[in-house]
């Protein structure tokens, strides 16, 4: 493709290409809205890098991003005249997506540290935790919002355990063999999204400025809805899900919204599609501390990523320890991120009894250590 351009100076035409995919690498990194998202999804969020030359077993990463919905991005990037810009990209992309399903919201966190804490993190999220890195990204200006970084990671973690991921080829002309495996795999995948975005640059030499004409193939036509969205739960509206979804957990779930309401410590969720609260209380330097999170499909998380980076280890481990007394399988309980289990652990009256005392003495060895 040739482009001209005219101004007083004339007529001259622009140079066209990258000069290495490193450069590519570059500009999407420093620019992720050169990519056109919004052909992929009318409602999809900006994306923030937390990655470069990600390490994995099987190779490096070019790009990281991540959204406010917990959603992972990995941008792989070629020129057309790198041989591997057929199908070998396209088993490369998927190996790296493999891997990282079996990472965890806090590799997620340590990643992003690692990323932001290194000499291409941009100055505003310089030695951010990602909690901070998002808070600055989604509230530029500093104000108000109801972003709930304890509800992100958990999504982050659901995500991952789903093989949610979304996986892009970047490329600056895509061939023809790369663009019919795209489409091939996007017709049968039903858990992860692949792509390929077309970027091609134009460069004015006179007037030292960049053209960008970026383009979506890859694509498999499906109807174009947009996400549905947010809403505050409440008690009605989530009992009626749960009587659909998991009817024969809805005694038990009563019974844990009758104990969250009378401790003053129930906090309803706001997802699009499937109803939750949490067990919250105010803990160290204001931190709102969740003790646990109930979903109307009759299961609940322990959300010990958060614990763990907010709270005295020893509480942490008090509160393990306190756990294990109850029906709750053991791995929910020694993991580090978020294992979800049935409520039907709760069904017994000692196993309730026992996880009415470890949530309550949670709450009193931290308001005594923080009053």
């Amino acid at each position: 493709m040739k482009i001209l351009i005219q101004d007083q100076q004339g007529v001259r035409a622009l140079e066209e290409g990258f000069a290495s995919e490193q450069e590519l690498q570059t500009f999407l990194r420093q620019y992720p809205d050169l990519m056109p998202l919004e052909e992929i999804d009318l409602d999809a969020p900006p994306l923030l890098c937390i990655g470069r030359e990600v390490g994995l077993a099987s190779g490096a990463e070019d790009i990281l991003y991540i959204d406010e919905n917990g959603l992972l991005t990995v941008v792989e990037t070629k020129l057309r005249k790198n041989p591997e810009a057929r199908r070998e990209v396209v088993g490369q992309i998927l190996e790296y997506a493999a891997q990282m399903s079996t990472w965890s919201a806090s590799d997620v966190e340590r990643q992003a540290e690692k990323f932001f804490g290194g000499r291409e993190a941009p100055e505003q999220y310089g030695n951010c935790t990602l909690e901070r890195a998002m808070q600055v990204f989604l509230q530029p200006g500093g104000g108000g919002g109801e972003f709930s970084y304890d509800d992100f990671i958990q999504q982050v973690g659901s995500n991952i355990e789903r093989g949610h991921f979304r996986l892009i080829i970047a490329i600056d002309e895509p061939p023809e063999p790369l663009l019919k495996t795209v489409e091939f795999v996007n017709r049968f995948s039903e858990r992860f999204e692949i792509y390929l975005i077309q970027l091609k640059r134009f460069r004015d030499l006179v007037k030292e400025q960049n053209i960008f004409v970026p383009a979506l193939f890859g694509r498999v036509a499906v109807p174009r809805t947009r996400r549905a969205p947010g809403r505050p739960w409440d008690k009605e509206g989530f009992l009626r899900q749960a009587s659909g979804k998991s009817p024969k957990s809805v005694e038990v779930l009563e019974r844990i919204i009758e104990f969250a309401e009378a401790e003053n410590a129930i906090v309803w969720g706001r997802g699009a599609n499937i109803g939750t609260f949490r067990f919250g209380f105010n803990g160290p330097e204001g931190k709102r501390i969740e003790a646990f999170y109930v979903a109307a499909n009759g299961t609940m998380e322990i959300g010990f990523a958060s614990l763990i980076r907010d709270l005295d280890q020893d509480a942490v481990k008090a509160y393990r320890e306190a756990l294990s007394r109850t029906a709750i399988s053991p791995e929910a309980i020694v993991t580090d991120t978020w294992k979800d289990f049935d409520v039907s652990a709760l069904n017994s009256e000692q196993s309730w009894d026992a996880f009415v005392t470890a949530v309550l003495a949670l709450r009193a060895s931290v308001q005594a250590t923080h009053d």
